[in-house]
């Protein structure tokens, strides 16, 4: 039997440089093509408001591209097998090249970021679920906290059963991160299961984040229902970087509360 997944999940960016024993990590978000932005730029986007406990960025999907991915999986430099890789295409061609390259490296799975706040509206071709499914690779679509509602019907008809709920806000400055997300976050569980027909509600795979900070917080996304717990912004500090000081109360409340559920990557799910 294969071994049950980590139920903490490092999203993308911060599983590319963050990558704890005990947590699945999220590569990218990769795109078809490089998008040219140095680190220090990147960062200096970034703005922490204290007294709301929340992160705004502007990254925008700044990234080498899947074929730098690939060329280090090639080289034994990057072991994707235990690792999810985030992608986005901006077009039709974007996302089946992303796909192909995926087929080929084949992490632990692949992950569809249907939304970023920085990069303008985004739209997908209709036929994106069923050719993601025929990788054969488990797929995670990660939804926007808002107006998924055509996204998520189109991916379930398609057979697709996992989600990442959700990805940042979208607000004026950029998108917004931490602890204003949590109650959007929830928000957006429950709206999915109210929307999911109840036939397929049983092979549903939810993973939860925004604004996860704490055990009590993960409390909350598993009521909610997920099986599995995501943090990012929580980790945009210096000594989490480092030491992943913080990360392991939450990791320990997520094996204790999820253990029982379905495993949200190997099991059921759709491919």
């Amino acid at each position: 039997m294969p071994t049950a997944a980590p139920r903490l999940v490092i999203s993308a960016p911060f599983g590319n440089y963050v990558q704890p024993k005990g947590a699945v990590a999220t590569l990218g978000t990769f795109t078809a093509a490089r998008r040219a932005g140095r680190l220090w730029r990147i960062l200096a986007t970034v703005r922490y408001y204290p007294r709301l406990k929340a992160w705004v960025n502007k990254i925008g999907l700044r990234n080498p591209g899947i074929d730098w991915l690939a060329a280090r999986v090639a080289s034994s430099r990057i072991d994707p097998r235990d690792k999810l890789v985030s992608i986005h295409g901006f077009v039709p061609d974007d996302w089946w090249r992303l796909l192909d390259t995926i087929a080929r490296i084949r992490p632990l799975g692949v992950e569809l970021n249907m939304s970023c706040p920085n990069v303008g509206e985004i739209d997908w071709p209709r036929e994106l679920f069923v050719r993601a499914r025929a990788t054969g690779l488990p797929v995670v679509v990660k939804l926007p906290p808002v107006q998924f509602e055509l996204l998520l019907e189109e991916a379930i008809a398609a057979g697709i059963r996992r989600f990442h709920c959700c990805n940042t806000l979208p607000i004026p400055a950029g998108g917004l991160s931490g602890k204003p997300l949590k109650p959007v976050a929830l928000q957006c569980i429950r709206r999915v299961l109210d929307l999911v027909p109840s036939g397929c509600r049983s092979e549903l795979r939810i993973v939860g984040g925004g604004g996860v900070r704490e055990a009590q917080d993960v409390d909350d996304f598993a009521k909610a229902g997920v099986h599995a717990i995501a943090v990012g912004t929580k980790i945009m500090n210096p000594r989490y970087l480092v030491s992943h000081v913080g990360l392991e109360p939450v990791r320990e409340r997520a094996e204790a509360l999820l253990a029982g559920r379905a495993d949200w990557i190997t099991s059921s799910g759709g491919s």
